[in-house]
């Protein structure tokens, strides 16, 4: 106890504000430790600093509700969503950061369409900052491999830095001989010659490519027992619902897809199974694809125009 203490002081002495970045992607414990210090840094009052009086605490988090999408582990945008109920203060301000610097205006609208389904903070719409580009639609297209392969390929030639993102480790098995042969070409440069990557929708949080390829659809198709009852054991979730954990996921797979999309600069292309090879019951991400707005280019159940074969340059 006394060496917690001391190391406690330590810590806490310098402080009368926390920040904390990344914030959508917190959990009960983390909050509770949050809340805990800034009690013990209210308590100490003046003698937090000498020569100063700390008469008041601060809490900066900085983060974004629809990148919440890390449930399964134990996170909640409900922090985000309800922080002045969360942590109460004589006076709240908050700040929206609407520009991005990344991806065009039809990249950054179709991922808002797809996660507007989710609850969120109000007010929210990026525009695009950054150099002006041609706004290309997210491309939306029935799974064929040897498609995606070639259009994949192709972009690679164009010198163009590539993120192939799936839903399930699993989809490597599927790749077709002439992507492998990519791959291994890719990982046999230099490091900073390296223009590919492959990674689950969640390994990609955080990067950028200047095309982007999706592979499957985003759905919550397993029911969590243990996890609802420590939803609800957090007090996360609804009053009366049973399955909060489950609840929560649902919304999860949009902010799952808006993450996935997001990593584009330029080109997106989102390749997903049929109808039938996903369970057509279970609310999925794709069902927020709108074939009207200029901002998606929904071909699926067109067939596809097959090209030359391409080799990798």
């Amino acid at each position: 106890p006394e060496n917690f203490k001391r190391v406690s002081d330590e810590l806490l002495r310098p402080l009368s504000h926390l920040m904390i970045d990344e914030f959508q992607d917190v959990s009960p414990q983390i909050v509770s430790w949050i809340r805990a210090s800034l009690r013990e840094i209210r308590s100490r009052g003046p003698s937090m600093h000498i020569g100063r009086v700390a008469q008041r605490s601060s809490l900066l988090c900085v983060g974004d509700d629809w990148q919440s999408i890390y449930g399964w582990r134990g996170s909640s945008p409900k922090y985000f969503m309800e922080f002045a109920k969360e942590f109460s203060s004589p006076a709240t301000t908050k700040v929206m950061l609407s520009d991005n610097f990344r991806s065009h205006q039809h990249i950054i609208d179709a991922a808002e369409h797809i996660v507007r389904a989710a609850p969120s903070i109000a007010g929210k719409k990026a525009k695009a900052a950054g150099p002006v580009q041609e706004l290309l639609p997210v491309t939306v297209r029935d799974r064929d491999d040897d498609e995606l392969t070639e259009r994949l390929i192709q972009h690679y030639n164009d010198g163009d830095s590539i993120l192939l993102l799936y839903r399930k480790s699993s989809e490597k098995a599927r790749f077709s001989e002439q992507l492998q042969a990519l791959i291994n070409h890719d990982s046999g440069l230099p490091p900073e010659s390296r223009r590919f990557k492959q990674l689950t929708y969640h390994s990609s949080k955080g990067l950028q490519a200047d095309a982007v390829f999706l592979l499957g659809d985003c759905q919550h198709l397993t029911l969590s027992p243990y996890k609802n009852q420590v939803y609800r054991m957090a007090g996360l979730g609804k009053d009366g619902d049973a399955d909060p954990f489950d609840t929560a996921q649902k919304d999860e797979v949009l902010r799952l897809a808006y993450v996935a999309i997001t990593r584009a600069v330029r080109h997106c292309y989102w390749y997903i199974d049929s109808s039938g090879s996903e369970n057509a019951a279970v609310p999925k991400a794709s069902d927020r694809i709108a074939g009207d707005k200029p901002f998606f280019d929904d071909r699926r159940g067109q067939g596809v125009t097959k090209s030359p074969t391409l080799a990798v340059e």
